[in-house]
């Protein structure tokens, strides 16, 4: 019990269920201690008599927070995991689920993988209850362990499919920019679409991408050298831009490109590669490519693709000192030459 005099008047602060709480204003010390003790005496019935609240209730109140934390694509997933569980359980008093509950619709998932993707997403909205709503004591997800799972290995394109893919894209149009630009930056595809002029800097040779593949959804720069290859490929797009803004412009929304579905899988059938391979499997091939090929080490890989964690860098190498820049300039020696202008 925390009382204490201010002036003239009398105030009391305490602390109880993780939060602060405090009045002021009592002309004496004894108002106070009392006034305190009635507070004490409703927060604990409140705590023993909680207020009822369905779980579709929560899980709409955490999906606006996780719409505006996450990534578009973060967010469906998440969306379609609380349909499906709702589908499967009823809108339940969140306060009524049970480890049971979750035992039996995740049974219902048909891999192991997709059990725990489905529990992790699960977890977090209960878990936004316990902390944020403050609706549940407990959360019930923690007695339901992960599932052992093997991961899929990557798919890594052999080399001569890259230079295949290369010498399909179309020139006159983006594609072979785009191609070239993830194999010169090793970045994420929505890195690259989401790339602006501001990011580019011509004159000291850099380019910083944003990346949002951190814990809490935070976008982080990652700057990184340009090779000769990719300079001469963003000098050539600043010349003939055709907007202030953005690097790859879609003329037809007048926007920037979110997306491009089709790309890969038309340039892949264009070129007669089987299996046929995304964005993302190539620069699990630059990473792969820069270990193997040109023994770059581990940790300027990492720097490169803009991984925290050196376990995650690994999991691009499916097989080491130079620099960053090294490596860049080493893609640019053997993937170089297909810029035309």
């Amino acid at each position: 019990m925390t009382l204490w005099k201010e002036g003239d008047k009398w105030r009391y602060r305490f602390q109880m269920y993780g939060d602060r709480h405090g009045k002021s204003g009592f002309r004496t010390k004894r108002e106070a201690a009392e006034e305190e003790a009635a507070h004490r005496r409703r927060l604990k019935k409140q705590a023993q008599t909680p207020a009822v609240t369905d779980f579709r209730l929560i899980a709409s109140e955490y999906l606006d927070l996780a719409e505006r934390k996450f990534a578009k694509k973060t967010y469906k997933q998440k969306a379609f995991v609380l349909k499906s569980f709702l589908a499967h359980t009823g809108n339940l008093p969140i306060e009524d689920i049970t480890a049971s509950h979750l035992h039996s619709y995740l049974n219902t998932r048909p891999t192991n993988n997709n059990y725990n993707a489905h529990r992790k997403d699960l977890c977090a909205v209960f878990t936004f209850a316990k902390r944020v709503k403050r609706v549940i004591r407990y959360n019930p997800c923690w007695d339901l362990d992960k599932m052992p799972h093997t991961p899929d290995e990557k798919y890594i394109p052999p080399e001569e499919d890259i230079l295949k893919l290369i010498m399909v894209a179309d020139p006159a149009t983006d594609e072979r920019d785009l191609i070239l630009t993830l194999i010169h930056t090793a970045a994420r595809v929505d890195e690259i679409l989401r790339l602006k002029w501001q990011d580019v800097n011509l004159t000291k040779r850099t380019m910083t991408r944003w990346t949002r593949k951190r814990k809490g959804g935070t976008y982080e720069p990652i700057k990184i050298h340009m090779n000769n290859e990719f300079y001469s490929i963003m000098k050539k797009r600043w010349e003939n831009r055709e907007s202030e803004t953005w690097v790859y412009y879609n003329e037809k929304t007048g926007d920037r490109f979110y997306h491009r579905p089709k790309l890969m899988k038309g340039l892949c059938k264009r070129a007669g590669i089987d299996p046929a391979f995304g964005f993302h499997n190539i620069r699990h091939f630059v990473a792969s490519y820069l270990a193997d090929a040109e023994k770059i080490s581990k940790k300027a890989i990492g720097g490169l693709l803009g991984h925290k964690a050196l376990q995650t860098t690994e999991i691009y190498l499916h097989s080491s000192d130079k620099s960053e820049t090294e490596a860049l300039d080493r893609l640019a020696q053997r993937f170089g030459g297909f810029n035309s202008g």
